[in-house]
């Protein structure tokens, strides 16, 4: 931010702060290194998660509907943000918008998000520690910037959700299916149910691992070449 900007910030909240009528508060924010579906007025858009939270890897992030003026999104990094809220009057709302105003003071912190690594295409190469077959293996998809999951299960494609994810953990919602059956159903079934249970995951070098709430290997992959 350049000397001239944070000037006209400090004159801007100056300014503010001499009318009686009009408060702000500063305040602290992790910004999420991606943008999830959200609900807005009569559609849909993706939204910033954030938290006011120091430990943002346990944070419960909250979906935020507003724009914060100033604040550029990279996705793929989590930042820290400073910023001012400031109340508005009514008379100043638009409609359907908020009745506070914010505004970036600064970035204070940028760092490459962990769970980025595991953004990737991945092949099956494992169900329930057992191996299997490399023909017709299923695929995992992990969309992290999308929040989003893709692949086969061998017979049928699939996509879904991610609802929770962190360095360690990964738990996906529901996840829709098309409904072909084909000559073997063994490992479409088990990798569907597998899918299901995940809790966790550990990437080590080209190699992925999911687990389940007890910490037992349910799945594994390798990234695709």
């Amino acid at each position: 931010m350049t000397i001239f900007k944070s000037f006209a910030i400090l004159t801007l909240i100056l300014m503010m702060s001499s009318c009686g009528s009009t408060k702000y508060t500063t305040a602290t924010y992790w910004v999420n290194s991606s943008k999830v579906d959200c609900d807005a007025g009569a559609g849909k858009a993706k939204c910033l998660q954030v938290t006011k939270a120091d430990d943002y890897e346990n944070a419960d992030w909250s979906n935020f509907h507003s724009t914060i003026n100033g604040f550029t999104f990279e996705p793929g990094l989590l930042q820290k943000i400073e910023v001012t809220e400031t109340v508005l009057e009514v008379k100043d709302v638009p409609a359907d918008a908020s009745s506070i105003q914010y505004d970036l003071v600064k970035v204070l912190e940028k760092k490459s998000d962990p769970k980025m690594a595991i953004h990737d295409i991945w092949v099956a190469t494992h169900i329930n520690g057992e191996e299997i077959a490399k023909t017709n293996a299923p695929t995992l998809e992990i969309n992290t910037t999308e929040m989003q999951v893709y692949g086969s299960n061998g017979c049928n494609n699939y996509n879904g959700q991610i609802k929770t994810l962190n360095s360690k953990a990964i738990v996906f919602g529901a996840i829709a299916s098309t409904r072909k059956m084909c000559a073997n159903m063994t490992i479409p079934d088990r990798f569907d149910k597998a899918l299901n249970r995940s809790a966790s995951y550990k990437k080590e070098g080209l190699t992925l691992w999911l687990f389940n709430d007890n910490g037992d290997e349910i799945l594994r992959f390798q990234k695709v070449d």
